[in-house]
């Protein structure tokens, strides 16, 4: 920056503009966290993190919550359209088996979705604009 631009508007006003300018350059990212319902609390339950490239093929993230901890989940996302899934891994072998007419194992979305199909992303994501600390998955 030119000396003169600094010596006129003074050392306190081009640290206030520099730190503008780096806040609005990095992306707000904003809290999703909930809890999980409807586990036996003697297997382990994952919860994934989805965005529309990749749904149910290959999760953003993915936790491991073990037996007897508490069901309690949370990821740090950019604003935009997120969906959260959990099951728990009755069999222990990772995955969320599937069968004829659905989830073999208990298994549910942040944004409940009851259908006789495999869910569409749209069908299960919602907005993330701000924190959000209740959203829970229930396990059926």
């Amino acid at each position: 920056m030119p000396r003169a631009l600094i010596n006129r508007l003074g050392r306190g006003c081009v640290v206030c503009a520099l730190a503008w300018i780096l806040a609005s350059a990095a992306p707000a990212t904003f809290r999703l966290s909930g809890r999980v319902s409807g586990a036996s609390g003697k297997k382990v339950v994952y919860v994934a993190l989805w965005q529309a490239d990749g749904f149910l093929q290959t999760p953003v993230h993915q936790i491991r919550i073990e037996p007897g901890a508490p069901l309690v989940f949370q990821f740090d996302v950019p604003a935009g359209r997120w969906a959260l899934s959990a099951f728990e891994d009755r069999n222990g072998n990772g995955v969320l088996d599937m069968g004829w007419f659905g989830p073999k194992e208990p298994s549910g979305f942040w944004r409940a979705f009851s259908g006789h199909h495999t869910p569409r992303f749209d069908e299960v994501a919602s907005q993330v604009e701000r924190d959000t600390a209740n959203a829970n998955i229930t396990l059926k």
